[in-house]
């Protein structure tokens, strides 16, 4: 792959992750290559290139004698991810909080910060989503189990969130996602592993449960589309 077919791939799969988290592409969806190559005004090449990097992302799926399609997950599925991906932060934090210097406090405080500045109980919690989830990384920040570490950030938990972030957005309201994590704030300052562990497979598990219940919904037709 050239240095400007792999540009223009890159940018290609950037276009459709942001229909899918947009919610303009929807899990289950057919992906049309020769629909993107018309609205792009692109050759088949780089579609095809971008689909693959998006394949390998866990993001589309394909069949034999079947379009692409965008991957969806069962409502049990996407439970089960939380809760993997609950386990995994606990335990990766719980062991690693003793490794905390004074870099990683001040970054912890600095993501916390970021909560206490930015979130407005009136704005819309989409704002929130990369606070978030730079909130849960600076958590692992000293955790030397790298094997751990790298599950815990790719785990299906953070595809679930992409693919039915459109729902995911509306599980909490701005005041519920700003208390939710000042529990978890409190958790991490009490250096108490048993503690921060159960909390963040409490603070995961909600959320799975609460999204695999909307898409469960979304399924019964419960909710519009």
């Amino acid at each position: 792959m050239n240095k400007i077919r792999e540009t223009y791939s890159i940018k290609i799969a950037e276009y459709i992750r942001n229909l899918v988290r947009s919610g303009k592409l929807r899990p289950g969806d057919p992906v049309i290559e020769t629909a993107i190559c018309e609205e792009l005004k692109v050759s088949r090449s780089p579609v095809r290139e971008a689909l693959l990097i998006l394949g390998q992302q866990g993001i589309i799926c394909y069949e034999p004698q079947k379009h692409k399609y965008i991957r969806s997950m069962s409502p049990k599925e996407i439970y089960d991810s939380y809760i993997i991906a609950g386990v995994l932060e606990g335990v990766g934090v719980a062991q690693s909080i003793h490794l905390w210097t004074e870099k990683e406090e001040k970054n912890f405080d600095n993501a916390v910060e970021r909560f206490n500045n930015k979130i407005d109980y009136d704005s819309h919690i989409n704002t929130f989503a990369e606070i978030d989830e730079n909130f849960h990384l600076t958590l692992l920040s000293a955790c030397d189990n790298e094997r751990l570490v790298e599950i815990a950030r790719t785990s299906c938990s953070s595809l679930a969130k992409f693919l039915y972030y459109p729902l995911w957005q509306n599980l909490f309201s701005p005041k519920e996602f700003y208390n939710r994590h000042m529990i978890v704030v409190e958790a991490v300052r009490s250096k108490n592993p048993e503690v921060i562990e159960k909390t963040l497979r409490s603070h995961y598990e909600e959320v799975g449960r609460r999204l695999s219940e909307k898409v469960k919904d979304t399924m019964c037709g419960r909710l519009p589309a």
